[in-house]
């Protein structure tokens, strides 16, 4: 029979397992937020129902220049309280124009919003663009052309020419752009800074020219963001992201930088996954890149369940960006400031990676190692091995392996590696 001192000591050896159970959930749930936080429902922008086609106010695809007439949908939409503005089928040359409140800009299927040639281009004006808006959607399945190539081919003969790019909507909230393709800007493809509630979906970028310089895909620095979906071809960063809360999934990357981080980050990037995303034949895969004067603080990344075939660099983690020292002894400390790049808390998870040139390379500071890195389930395989420099708490784990055709497989300078075999510089 048990007594009653027995059964006060069950019940208080319950209660300390139920707290003990609380407190060990809350860690586990602190921890993995650190690394994969489950980013909320992104809303969508709100449109009203009316449509205005753009041929309703004097738009022709014999005009050549639309912008005044596409203006005048958007303003009649503005009007009304906002709207669908329709680009029916064919081909529309325009001048820049811009987007206001509760504006969905259309683009049928067929139909295609083409820039003025360079040399005709009002300034360095970006080409469709809203700024301190609410509620914007560009969707459809037509094509947004910036008829870039002679622009590229100035830029190659002066670097010191601004170019514009296609879209830009800045420091609004509820944005969305679903649907449509976008070839040959000028510079980037998207601009979407300053901004919230993002959703970009269903989307391709296909720029392919080898002189199609600075024509990154996709430059987002924003607080809750969806990008999903997608199929980017660009001349630079597939994805240049910053801000907070950005959900990467499903995209496919080809040509390009990879999915970027930097190389400015002043102003910190946080709470970021980047899943399920295949990369083939792009330059760099998981790529954060900063200096001296341009850093802050990067950390809270997560990477899960991405492949790399063909890629030239799968990881790079870099405080000397455009180039790392080739001899890390060679390197000095310096004084740390409010602007020296700080990469910490990176989980890399389940990446599969064939046919890369190298291993990967996470090259800290002398004065600012790159801290808390886990690559779990990584089995890279390269022609030579992966280099790590500056760096503490980089872990192996989960059978990770890099596997190189020759030389070391995974090469270390004042760093803290555990999990697999390394060889220490030179």
């Amino acid at each position: 029979m048990l007594r009653v001192s027995h059964i006060q000591k069950i019940e208080t050896n319950m209660n300390k397992s139920v707290i003990l159970c609380a407190i060990a959930m809350a860690i586990t749930t602190s921890l993995q937020a650190q690394y994969w936080t489950t980013p909320a429902t992104v809303p969508l922008p709100s449109i009203p129902s009316g449509t205005y086609n753009i041929t309703s106010y004097g738009a022709s695809t014999s005009s050549s220049d639309n912008s005044a007439a596409i203006q005048k949908a958007v303003n009649a939409a503005a009007a009304a309280g906002g709207g669908t503005v329709q680009v029916p089928s064919g081909t529309y040359l325009s001048g820049p124009f811009h987007m206001t409140n509760h504006i969905n800009l259309n683009l049928a299927s067929g139909s295609t919003l083409r820039m003025l040639a360079y040399g005709t281009w009002p300034g360095t004006t970006v080409f469709v663009t809203a700024n301190n808006c609410t509620d914007l959607e560009i969707s459809g399945s037509g094509t947004i052309d910036g008829q870039g190539a002679a622009w590229w081919a100035a830029f190659a003969a002066n670097s010191s020419i601004g170019r514009p790019q296609e879209v830009s909507l800045g420091n609004s909230t509820r944005v969305e752009i679903t649907g449509i393709t976008l070839i040959n800007p000028p510079e980037e493809h998207i601009w979407v800074k300053g901004d919230t509630d993002v959703t970009i979906t269903g989307i391709t970028i296909n720029t392919t020219a080898s002189n199609a310089k600075n024509t990154d895909g996709i430059d987002i620095s924003a607080t809750h963001a969806y990008i999903a979906n997608n199929n980017i071809k660009a001349g630079d960063d597939n994805i240049a992201l910053g801000g907070q809360y950005i959900d990467i999934e499903n995209n496919s990357f080809g040509v390009g930088h990879g999915c970027s981080i930097g190389s400015i980050t002043q102003n910190g990037v946080s709470f970021v996954t980047v899943h399920g995303c295949t990369f083939n034949g792009t330059t760099s895969g998981i790529r954060m890149k900063s200096e001296r004067g341009r850093g802050g603080t990067v950390q809270y990344l997560a990477y899960n369940n991405n492949t790399m075939t063909s890629v030239a660099n799968p990881i790079w983690i870099s405080s000397f960006y455009p180039s790392d020292p080739p001899n890390p002894t060679t390197n000095v400390a310096q004084t740390v400031t409010s602007t020296t790049p700080i990469w910490k808390h990176i989980k890399i998870q389940s990446l599969t990676v064939s046919g890369s040139s190298n291993g990967g390379t996470i090259y800290g500071l002398p004065e600012e190692y790159v801290t808390d890195v886990t690559l779990d389930n990584v089995k890279i395989s390269a022609t030579t091995g992966m280099k790590i420099y500056f760096a503490s708490g980089i872990v192996f784990t989960n059978g990770s392996s890099v596997s190189v055709s020759s030389g070391n497989a995974v090469t270390v300078y004042k760093a803290t590696v555990t999990g697999i075999t390394t060889h220490t510089y030179p």
